[in-house]
Order: structure tokens, then C-alpha cells, then sequence
């Protein structure tokens, strides 16, 4: 009996085992989502061979499919740009115009981004490497920390400047107020 239930238990953590490693691959979990969004026609292993061979090309180097890929979406992106600015020629609605052409425009701006990405792709921006040159003459370059710690004292003699300055106010304020109720006396008695 207990053997069985061990059996049971082991082969339940060898099976969440491997969904936890199908869910947790990226490759799984696309072709998961390709065969889902084609209402689960398509068959999952073969969707996910062919993303692991396209892998497998761009490791090697190829990258003949992403600049296919990022070409093929430019023009995806350009065609519903204009063809929903087709659609706003029958449009009476302020609202609905307002819709289409927000569509059409983060649909223009999307293949522009695509098409730089491609350009980057295709034809990348050399890294320059700038060297600072100094034209000053007798320039003197001072890298230690002691300005820091002079600051700091200037600090500290500001702030007690400034307690010493609130000690005056408040003893200057007790001797009118002292001096005050001393000429309130005098003029009661008087």
C-alpha cells in the first residue's frame, strides 16, 4: 500500500515536473500560443521545431529571417495604415474619425520604427571613441576630496551662525517682553 501511494506521489511531482519545464520554455510556450490563436489546429511539436530551428539559424548567425521578418511587418503595419485611412473617407462620426486616425497613425509610426530597426540591422552605427584633449594653458586639476570636507565646514559654521543669530532674536524678544511688562506696571501705578 504504501509503496503505491509513493509511486503515486512521485510520478504526480515527475509529471508537474515536466509541465513546469514546458511552461517554462520559451519555445513551448509560443508554439502553445501560435496553436491557441488558430483555435488549436495546428499541431504544438511541429510549431515549436520550427521556432527552434529559427533559433538555431540567428545563433549561428543567419539573420536573413529577422531582417525577412521585420520587413514583412513594415509592410503589414504600412498596408493597414492605409487602409484605414481608406475607411475614414466614409466616416461621419467625430468619434469614429478620431479612432481610425489614431489607429492609422501608431500603425505609420510602428512600420517607421520597423524600418529603422531593419536599417540598424542591415547597417549598424559605428561605436567612436572620443578622446578629451585639454587646450588650457597652466590648468590646474585638483582630484582630491578636500574641498568636500571644506564645504562641509563652511556648513557647520553657517548653521551655528545662524543658531547664534535665533539665540539673539529670542533673548532680544524676552527683553522686550520684559521691558514691555515693565512699563505696564509703571503706568498702572501712575
Amino acid at each position: 500500500m504504501e509503496e503505491c501511494e509513493k509511486k503515486g506521489v512521485t510520478e504526480s511531482k515527475s509529471k508537474n515536473d515536466d509541465r513546469a519545464k514546458i511552461f517554462t520554455n520559451c519555445f513551448a510556450t509560443a508554439a502553445m500560443t501560435i496553436d491557441r490563436l488558430h483555435g488549436n489546429t495546428l499541431d504544438s511539436v511541429s510549431v515549436m521545431q520550427h521556432l527552434m530551428e529559427s533559433a538555431e539559424k540567428i545563433e549561428k548567425g543567419n539573420i536573413k529571417e529577422i531582417e525577412q521578418m521585420l520587413m514583412t511587418q513594415a509592410k503589414a503595419l504600412d498596408y493597414m495604415f492605409y487602409e484605414t485611412l481608406n475607411k475614414l473617407v466614409g466616416l461621419e462620426m467625430i468619434h469614429h474619425l478620431q479612432v481610425f486616425t489614431d489607429i492609422a497613425l501608431k500603425a505609420q509610426n510602428q512600420s517607421r520604427k520597423t524600418l529603422v530597426a531593419l536599417a540598424e540591422l542591415k547597417h549598424p552605427k559605428r561605436t567612436t571613441f572620443i578622446k578629451q584633449q585639454n587646450n588650457a594653458v597652466n590648468q590646474q586639476v585638483n582630484n582630491e576630496d578636500k574641498p568636500a570636507i571644506k564645504n562641509s565646514e563652511k556648513n557647520k559654521k553657517v548653521a551655528n551662525e545662524l543658531l547664534e543669530q535665533k539665540e539673539s532674536i529670542n533673548i532680544a524678544s524676552e527683553a522686550i517682553i520684559h521691558t514691555n511688562a515693565k512699563m505696564e506696571q509703571h503706568n498702572e501705578r501712575n
